[in-house]
């Protein structure tokens, strides 16, 4: 295992090119042929230098969020309109979220009153097409 001290990745998300620099880069070297390896492992440290570099919700704080609100994935998933296998790739750090995504999970982790709102089949088929107004 080789540890390379400042990684300079660049990765495509959400149609984007993404340039950042891993420090503390762990992977591991063939001995036979000094190639670097990219394993399961490395991707993970990627990912989560992707997650720091766009300022993204990591899969500890989204899962500390659930915890708080008491939220299952299967809850959130239908609230959000997604598949609960995409949660579980969230929380398992395989796949990190859009930023359209990351803005949806904040405010709605953040905000009692979208929770509320956002409640899966029984939703308002009006919300969002017209003003809500207070009485």
């Amino acid at each position: 295992m080789a540890t390379i001290d400042e990684y300079a990745a660049e990765v495509r998300h959400d149609g984007r090119l993404h340039a950042f620099t891993i420090r503390s880069l762990q992977i591991p070297v063939c001995q036979a042929c000094g190639e670097k390896v990219f394993t399961e492992d490395v991707d993970q440290q990627v990912n989560d230098a992707l997650r720091s570099h766009l300022k993204f919700l990591t899969p500890t704080k989204i899962r500390n969020a659930l915890d708080r609100l008491d939220l299952s994935q299967k809850e959130l998933a239908a609230r959000l309109g997604i598949a609960e296998a995409t949660i579980s790739r969230w929380l398992s750090g395989t796949q990190v979220q859009s930023k359209s995504m990351d803005r949806l999970l904040r405010v709605f982790l953040a905000f009692p009153q979208v929770r509320t709102a956002l409640c899966g089949e029984t939703m308002d088929a009006e919300l969002g097409a017209v003003d809500i107004t207070t009485q």
